[in-house]
């Protein structure tokens, strides 16, 4: 695996100083929606590759 894959895209570091900078727009109870729900959907993504490597896995 290239090195480069845990790095950020420059398009994904612009998209992060874009969020960064809108935060200063968000009030102390959206933040923590937004955490939730970024964490929920790292859940699902976390979960969605799990089952893809266990269905490659088993069409070996």
């Amino acid at each position: 695996m290239d090195s480069n894959t845990f790095e950020l895209t420059l398009e994904q570091q612009f998209h992060m100083q874009m969020m960064e900078r809108s935060l200063d727009l968000l009030s102390k109870e959206q933040m923590q929606s937004l955490f939730l729900e970024t964490s929920r959907l790292l859940m699902i993504k976390e979960n969605i590759i799990k089952g893809l490597m266990r269905d490659k896995i088993l069409k070996k």
